[in-house]
């Protein structure tokens, strides 16, 4: 009997400490509101009325809101895969371009192309050829050419006046290679014209 007593009389000291009695004379407070305003009442009432109760049960626990619980998890995993900043940033991307498509009309084109399965064999089939996989195949080649051309232009050079000058330039290394190259280019295409 004096644990229930003990027990009783530390219960009391918790609830008369002064943050607990603000808290309790709080919870009066809105008790004593929500009395005034007959919403008491109302919610007494419907607790009493086990009809009411179950329909209220019911359309709160049915298939889609079960459902709904059950995909929590997947929804979860993939909250953290938006969380992460690269993934925001190319979602960000991707909407922008989607905009951008729609605003400059190109988007209705598109989606009528995707869902006509002619167009987009034909569609398809002009940009997978033989001359496009060798253009992908020697992509990085491309590329470096593109930026040495590129370099080039950026940079001064002096204008080659004489034999003398394209006999000095030879000297270089790097000018023998770009000559091999273009020798080999204008050999291609020397192939080119002679089929043609």
């Amino acid at each position: 009997m004096r644990l229930v007593e003990t027990l009783e009389v530390q219960t009391i000291d918790k609830l008369m400490s002064p943050d607990n009695l603000m808290t309790i004379n709080r919870v009066l407070d809105l008790l004593g509101t929500l009395d005034r305003m007959g919403i008491l009442d109302l919610v007494n009432g419907a607790l009493q009325d086990e009809e009411l109760i179950g329909k209220i049960m019911g359309s709160i626990i049915n298939d889609n809101t079960l459902s709904m619980v059950t995909q929590l998890n997947n929804l979860g995993s993939l909250m953290k895969v938006f969380m992460d900043k690269d993934v925001a940033d190319d979602l960000q991307y991707v909407f922008k371009l989607l905009s951008s498509l729609r605003n400059s009309g190109l988007m209705d084109p598109i989606i009528g192309m995707l869902n006509d399965p002619e167009t987009l064999g034909k569609v398809l089939g002009s940009l997978v050829n033989d001359k496009t996989l060798q253009l992908i195949e020697n992509w990085n080649s491309t590329l470096d050419l593109v930026n040495a051309v590129g370099n080039a232009l950026k940079q001064e050079h002096k204008p080659v006046k004489s034999v003398i000058d394209i006999y000095r330039m030879m000297k270089d290394p790097e000018v023998q290679n770009g000559l091999g190259l273009l020798f080999g280019i204008i050999k291609e295409l020397g192939k080119i014209a002679k089929t043609k």
